[in-house]
């Protein structure tokens, strides 16, 4: 039982398709699991936010371009469904956190040195100005061209955007995920698992062509962003860093012609 949990989270990554009937699944066997008190119920509870947020497209919509017009709008669909997903996925943790008697340190978000805040706004901010100048150049082997406009505007809705969606992942992946499966799990195997589920759930079918690269580069990225949690302690840089890097994603995806 608890292997289940985690590889019923690796299939919903996997198979879209599935993501609903998964998450019920999992919703299900935490609540047997809890109520009979089993161990097993942590690794479950680790695997649960993520399961039930993987279930947004499919209930919200998918994002798509909104041109330059509509991206500047300060609650744009692509944010307002972001702040949703993000009230949600992390309401769902604070919830199992306090089930499971799991405090701020367990997840990676005890008070922060003043260095670590430092480095986690400068980081945002190289991230920002590397993303909306270089990104494109970056990914076009990837995503092809993204030529797009980047209206001062639209930094309203990106830092909405930012903040929800990167706070939620790292919150989910390299909090929850990682170290609710680090107390039934080697550390080593926690880290790799998130990072594995990260790198899946982030290729789209826009990738086809360099997917495996495409896997590999962002596993890479969420098991670098594993280490630094475990070596710090904390998830202020990893949270940092990802929200830059969503604030200028924000205005590649939002900001393109509408299709």
């Amino acid at each position: 039982m608890l292997a289940a949990g985690p590889a019923l989270l690796l299939i919903a990554a996997l198979v879209p398709s599935l993501r609903l009937p998964i998450a019920a699944a999992v919703l299900a066997g935490w609540v047997i699991l809890w109520r009979a008190r089993r161990p097993e119920a942590i690794a479950w509870a680790a695997v649960l936010p993520l399961a039930v947020v993987l279930t947004w497209p499919q209930l919200l919509g998918v994002d798509a371009p909104l041109g330059e017009a509509g991206c500047i709008a300060p609650l744009s669909g692509i944010a307002v469904r972001r702040l949703v997903v993000a009230a949600v996925g992390l309401g769902l943790v604070a919830a199992l956190a306090r089930v499971h008697a799991s405090g701020t340190a367990e997840l990676g978000l005890g008070r922060p040195h003043r260095l670590e805040g430092v480095v986690a706004i400068a980081g945002l901010l190289v991230v920002v100005v590397g993303g909306l100048f270089l990104g494109p150049l970056i990914a076009r082997p990837f995503f092809g061209p993204l030529d797009f406009p980047v209206p001062l505007a639209a930094l309203v809705p990106a830092v909405l955007f930012g903040v929800a969606n990167g706070t939620l992942e790292e919150v989910q992946y390299r909090g929850a995920l990682q170290g609710w499966l680090g107390r039934t799990t080697p550390l080593w195997v926690a880290i790799g698992f998130q990072g594995l589920i990260f790198g899946i759930v982030h290729a789209g079918p826009e990738v086809v062509a360099l997917l495996p690269v495409h896997i590999a580069l962002l596993t890479t990225v969420g098991v670098a962003a594993g280490v630094v949690r475990w070596r710090l302690g904390s998830l202020w840089i990893p949270i940092g860093i990802h929200v830059g890097a969503d604030i200028a994603l924000y205005v590649g995806l939002a900001c393109r012609a509408a299709a």
